[in-house]
């Protein structure tokens, strides 16, 4: 059986992580998953099961006593993934929930403003934080690709954590 659609990004990552892990139980995929600083991967084992299911069946992996390896199939689809050319979703602005609320801040008055500036700060340094330790943690194993990877996540953060604090110090001045 084939997929009569394109690969999620979901679907592609869960290949990447099975490629990169080597064979493993459906569980660790779930784990990995389940660890991720992307909110949007956070997918648990109602939908990670199911998706390696339809994966399997495919033919973009195998399974062997329940631990999944990837196919050759399935290395053709992350190539095709990974290489260029990529599409508008690839490389515009990603949907961030903070950047929609801001749009619409007139709402609140200062106190409200600086609540949700403020708030936004801290979470924003503690998703820093752990991006810090997950980088040191793919430098030490010498994983240089999910090191890569992260760097761009603890760069993003950075750069998300010095906007937000424009915008407090903005609107601190103007209310």
């Amino acid at each position: 059986m084939s997929l009569d659609r394109p690969l999620s990004t979901l679907e592609l990552t869960a290949l990447g992580i099975i490629l990169k892990r080597g064979p493993c139980l459906a569980h660790a995929v779930v784990n990995e998953f389940a660890g991720s600083q992307t909110f949007a991967y956070r997918s648990g084992a109602g939908s990670i099961y199911p998706l390696l299911k339809r994966l399997h069946e495919a033919g973009l992996l195998e399974c062997d006593k329940k631990h999944y390896t990837i196919s050759e199939a399935g290395i053709q689809a992350l190539r095709t993934w990974i290489l260029p050319p990529f599409n508008s979703v690839d490389v515009s602005t990603n949907l961030d929930a903070l950047r929609s609320r801001t749009y619409f801040l007139r709402l609140l008055d200062p106190s409200e403003i600086d609540f949700f500036t403020s708030t936004a700060i801290a979470e924003l340094e503690q998703v820093l934080l752990s991006c810090q330790t997950d980088l040191e943690t793919y430098r030490k194993t010498g994983d240089r690709f999910s090191e890569f990877a992260m760097l761009g996540a603890v760069r993003e953060t950075e750069a998300r954590i010095a906007w937000m604090r424009e915008v407090q110090s903005a609107l601190g001045r103007k209310l």
